[in-house]
């Protein structure tokens, strides 16, 4: 039986609603009512281009739409997989940042303190990132986490200068903002990325951000974002408290099954 058939309403096509927000609002509203429980997966792009008469790209931004909500997890060659919401910690994949996996998901109250935000000098690694030289300048965006209270993580973001006045007028500096969306609706959605997940022993200056004693174990982790034009945009280091937040990271095989 095809799949699609457990989704009710249909597409209204004279409404100026995108086809793809349509559907990803009927796929969501399936889930809620139970018709897709966690683990299962919803109906493939093919029954969903049959059932609704949309093209595959219309259904392919559908699912990353719903990938970047958190409430699908698409695998290569496997189909697209219903996202438990009641998981906790925060999933380390390619298009969500930690504001969305913990907060769009109604889990858990998140809040940020912004401890810096310049245009500086790029260091090597970050130079190395971007693309760029080092000494050339970066906006570099410094924040202290904190889940329902406690401190979670501290981070340093080096972006490209030209988003400085983009994000210090953006909700970023405030407690509740999200920089993956401020960047989203500049255009910049992650079409790739590259994380290294280390433990670490928390240096002193670290450990009082973090109010862990000196020594204590961490997660470092390690990121470069690109655009679809596979331009750098975003390197980040992130240490994470893993007594406060748990991290999960997502994998798939590649299609060519290296």
């Amino acid at each position: 039986m095809d799949q699609a058939n457990h989704l009710r309403n249909t597409i209204d096509r004279a409404s100026p609603e995108p086809f793809y927000l349509q559907l990803a609002q009927l796929i969501e509203e399936a889930i809620e009512r139970g018709e897709y429980a966690p683990g299962d997966r919803i109906p493939s792009e093919s029954e969903l281009c049959r059932s609704y008469d949309l093209a595959r790209s219309t259904v392919r931004e559908t699912l990353r739409t719903l990938e970047d909500r958190s409430r699908i997890r698409v695998v290569a060659r496997r189909g697209a997989f219903v996202v438990d919401p009641k998981g906790t910690g925060w999933v380390l994949q390619v298009a969500d940042g930690f504001f969305e996996g913990e907060v769009d998901r109604d889990q858990r109250k998140v809040e940020t303190e912004v401890l810096e935000s310049k245009t500086a000098a790029l260091t090597g690694a970050a130079a190395r990132a971007l693309g760029k030289k080092e000494g050339e300048p970066g906006f570099l965006l410094r924040r202290v986490r904190r889940l329902d209270g406690k401190v979670a993580l501290y981070s340093a973001n080096w972006l490209l200068p030209e988003l400085k006045d983009v994000i210090l007028r953006s909700e970023v500096m405030t407690p509740e903002g999200s920089l993956n969306r401020v960047l989203k609706a500049q255009g910049l959605r992650i079409y790739g990325a590259r994380r290294t997940v280390e433990s670490v022993a928390a240096p002193a200056s670290v450990a009082k951000m973090l109010e862990v004693p000196e020594g204590a174990p961490l997660l470092l982790i390690t990121s470069v974002s690109w655009d679809k034009d596979m331009q750098p945009f975003d390197y980040y280091t992130s240490w994470v408290r893993t007594d406060v937040v748990k991290v999960t990271v997502v994998a798939s095989a590649s299609p060519n099954g290296a």
